[in-house]
This record gives C-alpha cells, sequence and structure tokens, in this order.
C-alpha cells in the first residue's frame, strides 16, 4: 500500500523491560538485561520499511549499552533522552532532575557525537505538579519535549493541554516546542492513540481508522513503543495488577502491528517533521 505523503513521527522509548515498572532504581541488577532483543527488532522493522525513527534513549541504557546507542546513531535513527533513572519527574527535586538529564544528555552525545534536542520524560511524568521541568530542559538547551499527555491516567496527563505541538514560553522566558504523542477528541475526553499499551490493546483496524481520521484533519500523528514491547519472552514477575494488566497484556500482537503501522504511514523523526518549528526555538 502507497503511504501518504504527509510525515509522522515514530519515536522509541529505550528501556528495558524492569525500567519502565517502578522497580527500584538499587534493585536493577537482579534482572536480566534484554533492551537490545528488542531493539534489534525494531530497527530490522525501520529498514524494512525504510523509516527514521526518534530513539528517547534512557541514560542507564547508554551507559551499559554504548554498543547500541552507536548503532541507533548509524542507522540514522535521531537520538533524544528519556532521563536517567526512570523515575517520574515529579517525585525528583529539580537539583536532581537537572543532574540527571545532565547525566543523560552527556552519555548520548559523547557517543553519537550528535547535539541531543529533545526529551520525553519516563511516564510522561510533566504533568502540573511539575512544569517546573520545562524550564530546566530549556536553560539545558532542549528545543523540544514530548512529556505532556493530554489525557486522564493515574500516572500522568494534564487533560486540558494543547493536543497538538505547540511553542510555549516557559517562566523564565524562554521557548520550547511540545510535542505531545496521539490522542483522538472525543467529546470530553481525549482518547489515547499513540502507542504503548494502546498500540496493543486497540485493534489494529480501530487504531488504524482513528489514525487515518487525525491525519485527514491535517494532524501530525506521534506514535510510541518500547522495545520490551516486542520481546514476549522477556521475564514476567509479580506485580501489582493494574501494572501487570498492561505490561504483559497482548504483547505478542506488538511487531505485527508496529510493521502495519511503519507500511501504513510515512514516518520521520521528530527533528525532521518539525524543522519549521523548531527555527522559532533556535
Amino acid at each position: 500500500m502507497l503511504k501518504n505523503k504527509k510525515k509522522h513521527v515514530f519515536s522509541i522509548d529505550v528501556e528495558d523491560w524492569y525500567q519502565g515498572i517502578e522497580l527500584p532504581f538499587n534493585d536493577w541488577t537482579k534482572y536480566e538485561k534484554r533492551v537490545e532483543y528488542g531493539m534489534k527488532k525494531l530497527l530490522k522493522l525501520m529498514t524494512k520499511n525504510n523509516v527514521k525513527s526518534t530513539c528517547f534513549i534512557l541514560g542507564k541504557v547508554a551507559e551499559e549499552h554504548p554498543q547500541l546507542v552507536k548503532e541507533i546513531s548509524k542507522a540514522g535513527h535521531e537520538v533524544a533522552s528519556h532521563g536517567f533513572s526512570h523515575e517520574k519527574i515529579y517525585d525528583l527535586t529539580p537539583k536532581v532532575f537537572r543532574e540527571q538529564l545532565h547525566r543523560s544528555v552527556g552519555y548520548l552525545e559523547d557517543l553519537t557525537g550528535e547535539k541531543v534536542i529533545g526529551h520525553r520524560a519516563p511516564y510522561f511524568s510533566i504533568t502540573k505538579d511539575s512544569l517546573w521541568a520545562l524550564d530546566i530542559l530549556a536553560e539545558e538547551g532542549i528545543l523540544y519535549d514530548s512529556s505532556i499527555h493530554p489525557v486522564f491516567n493515574y500516572r500522568y496527563g494534564i487533560p486540558g493541554a494543547n493536543r497538538l505541538a505547540s511553542i510555549i514560553e516557559t517562566e523564565i522566558g524562554i521557548k520550547l516546542l511540545e510535542i505531545p504523542v496521539s490522542t483522538y477528541p472525543l467529546r470530553k475526553v481525549n482518547l489515547p492513540v499513540g502507542g504503548g499499551a494502546y498500540l496493543r490493546i486497540y485493534p489494529y483496524f480501530f487504531l488504524k481508522k482513528c489514525l487515518r481520521t487525525l491525519e485527514k484533519k491535517g494532524e501530525t500523528i506521534g506514535i510510541y513503543v518500547h522495545p520490551w514491547e516486542l520481546d514476549p519472552e522477556h521475564p514476567k514477575i509479580t506485580l501489582p495488577f493494574r501494572v501487570s494488566a498492561t505490561h504483559y497484556l497482548n504483547l505478542r500482537s506488538t511487531e505485527k502491528k508496529v510493521d502495519s503501522l511503519l507500511s501504513d504511514f510515512n514516518f520521520a523523526p521528530y527533528k525532521v517533521v518539525f524543522k519549521e518549528l523548531l527555527k522559532g526555538i533556535r
């Protein structure tokens, strides 16, 4: 099937299976490292479909898997920051957040030789309680952020936030481009259709229909996925029900759905798709 000419954004939150389920950072050494398995599957799918993405890479992953970061960059994908320890930003102090951001960006820039201009918070955790993080991102040279999710969720979300990419001015007067992942507007709420667990929950025909509708309205679609979602054999451990229910649900469906998305839509990295808007930030 021929793709429409309009370019959308495909992104990957590059983290291991145990890093995004609220297990203590100091316990991570107990678990099997498998991030390269799922990430290499994604790299093959993107090569097959001639897609370039933005990879929001966790600093801890960059520290432990430097060759993977280099491979991602060498393949032509944009490298951006996903923080360092995958802690929710509203659980950090501004000082610690700045230190972790600086550490993460430092690793990524040293490994790729490219300036990091993008950021996505773990768990989309820039909420009304952590808007202060936008000032720090701007001060540290980040040009765009993809952390504010305009939905209701027990861990994240600013329901009334702009659904579309927009230039915002932080409290200290520095501009930043905020780019939410996709949502489908209903009468009173926004339906998440931007990936993650929702990619696995929805039948593909339903997701594709929602995205095509957004595309016809002229919106830029934003999709994200995690490497562990293409690794259905990763260890299963006991977790709180609402964490377990979303983390392990329909993992075997992910690879086929991602392949279909990459085939059906035209994707490029954030820095390419939003090049013109970013000119207003530099």
